[in-house]
């Protein structure tokens, strides 16, 4: 009997990695499941976990951000294992832990313990276009990444702030949040056609107001 895998998605870059590295170990990911808590911007753009639904061709279903709601979910859809992006902060395993143990259904991070810094490049090498939907300045975050998808220059730039310790590289305690816009387990790319930007205080917010999915140029 396989595993009924359900992946736990924001559509940030490490969640989406982690998506990624489950199809490639060969799991059968039945699920997308987007739960609603997290920064401001994921919330805000949630609606664009359908166009990454319908890019890889896996179902997907929102719920609500309680760990209620979320062993709930998991019930219902008869999940064995349910798969997230954490890296680095054993928290967050706990966190899916208290959930998952009660409910018997396992828990895999593929990215767990992996250098982070090597994820973003190995992301980057592999065509992961990582769009930069909110930062926070007082944790060290650019004002002039928002909006803009990762490139070698930005990747660079959280190296050397990671080397001076004014940020965390992958943006783990909210300094910023992405959203992958196309990586190579889509079969289409998202493509913005509306959007807006808002600051409150030191953090911004790229939210996205009308977007669909194009044949990949």
């Amino acid at each position: 009997m396989t595993d009924h895998v359900v992946v736990s998605l924001s559509g940030g870059k490490d969640s989406v990695y982690a998506l990624y590295s489950a199809l490639k170990e060969g799991l059968d990911v039945k699920h997308l499941m987007f739960i609603q808590t997290g920064g401001k911007a994921h919330l805000e753009n949630k609606r664009m976990i359908e166009l990454i639904s319908e890019a890889t061709g896996i179902p997907a279903v929102v719920v609500g951000k309680t760990s209620q709601d979320v062993g709930k979910a998991l019930k219902k859809l008869g999940a064995t294992m349910l798969v997230s992006g954490v890296t680095t902060t054993p928290e967050h395993l706990d966190y899916y832990k208290d959930i998952l143990d009660p409910i018997g259904v396992k828990q895999y991070a593929p990215l767990f313990g992996k250098d982070p810094i090597a994820g973003l490049d190995e992301m980057y090498q592999l065509g992961f276009k990582c769009l930069i939907i909110e930062v926070d300045t007082v944790l060290g975050a650019n004002k002039d990444w928002l909006g803009k998808v990762m490139d070698q220059t930005i990747i660079d730039e959280i190296k050397q702030r990671v080397a001076e310790k004014k940020i965390n590289p992958i943006g783990e305690w909210g300094e910023y949040h992405t959203l992958v816009i196309d990586c190579p387990i889509y079969k289409k790319q998202i493509v913005i056609e509306k959007d807006k930007i808002e600051w409150k205080n030191t953090k911004g917010y790229y939210l996205i107001k009308k977007a669909n999915l194009q044949p990949k140029t």
